[in-house]
């Protein structure tokens, strides 16, 4: 009779066992797709960002090129005209090709 009672007893832990695991898987479940519903639009909008400022750096690093070229020519375009000058004031004359330029 001791026998049937734990065999009766540990069948209804087994139910028991089985329903509660059953809750259990469910809750997970509803978790795990809560959370990748989260991380889904938390990462297309980190991908926005990323994007964003892609393009901020690309936009900054073209004007930052153009910039410094323009800079650069500049520079030389001064040197161009200082060296002119000063062969004019020492009385050479400056000549391009065919073409005197003072």
């Amino acid at each position: 009779m001791s026998s049937i009672i734990s065999s009766l007893s540990d069948l209804a832990k087994s139910l028991v066992e089985v329903v509660w695991s059953l809750f259990t898987t469910a809750g997970e479940l509803v978790q795990k797709t809560i959370q990748f519903v989260l991380h889904l639009f938390t990462g297309a909008i980190n991908l926005f960002v990323d994007f964003g400022k892609g393009i901020v750096d690309l936009f900054g690093g073209i004007v930052s090129f153009l910039l410094g070229n323009i800079a650069i020519l500049a520079v030389l375009a001064v040197g161009v005209f200082a060296f002119l000058q000063y062969q004019r004031k020492q009385g050479n004359t400056v000549q391009v090709g065919n073409k005197k330029l003072n």
